[in-house]
């Protein structure tokens, strides 16, 4: 059953990565979606999508492409490939944990967010967590507006643009989180675009392709498959 199940993982991975693959090399040639009007009220409940990804974080700058599984409230996988299209690192999100898998090391660093050191490369993965939106990113009766919240890490300014779509996310830590070139994913409203930013200067901006989104996911991609693996403490990272 363990063989079974790893060879599935393996599918559904592999899967996704060569559809990543295809939509990196296609450029000009992929056919243009047809934009369908927002709906309001419409959530992200689930993402794959390709992207470009860039890190700045103290003196770490970081980057590549590679793909991206989400699952609403906050799991999330992320792979960023090798320009020969192989695994160069995985990162799994859930909850408040974080595991960096690096297969060709066969090496994985876990632990809680908080226990990344504010001098490791890792931090700007913190803010990755951030993407998570809880409401509808479009809403036509926001047009304008300035909207505060709480949760869990305290207090949430979001900023609306003319037209109803969040444009911004302030963090009472310091943390903010802008919501860029717009588009219709099936009448969901999604960012192109996401970038994030610290009060000590670190920075992520992720960039999509061809997302698609609230599409059933296998849970083989969200969960790191750490068999034969060493296992090391998140604290321990000190980069690839």
């Amino acid at each position: 059953m363990i063989v079974k199940k790893r060879e599935k993982h393996k599918r559904s991975l592999s899967g996704i990565a060569l559809w990543v693959l295809f939509l990196l090399t296609a450029g000009c040639a992929s056919i243009p979606r047809e934009q369908v009007p927002y709906r309001p009220g419409a959530i992200l409940e689930s993402l794959t999508a390709a992207v470009t990804i860039s890190i700045k974080a103290s003196q770490v700058s970081t980057g590549g492409h590679g793909y991206l599984v989400f699952q609403k409230p906050d799991r999330f996988h992320l792979v960023i490939l090798t320009p020969f299209g192989t695994t160069a690192v995985e990162t799994f999100s859930s909850d408040d944990r974080l595991t960096i898998l690096i297969p060709s090391r066969g090496e994985a660093y876990t632990g809680k967010f908080d226990e990344v050191p504010e001098e490791s490369p890792l931090r700007g993965w913190r803010m990755i967590r951030l993407m998570a939106v809880d409401k509808p990113l479009y809403d036509p009766m926001k047009r304008g507006t300035v909207e505060k919240s709480d949760n869990a890490a305290g207090e949430i300014t979001s900023y609306y643009d003319g037209a109803g779509l969040l444009e911004r996310k302030v963090f009472s830590g310091g943390e903010e989180v802008f919501f860029r070139n717009y588009l219709s994913v099936q009448g969901v409203p999604f960012p192109g675009a996401i970038e994030f930013t610290d009060r000590n200067g670190s920075r992520v901006k992720v960039t999509f392709g061809e997302p698609e989104i609230n599409g059933p996911l296998d849970e083989a991609a969200l969960v790191p498959n750490l068999k034969g693996i060493e296992i090391l403490p998140l604290s321990s990272f000190k980069g690839m």
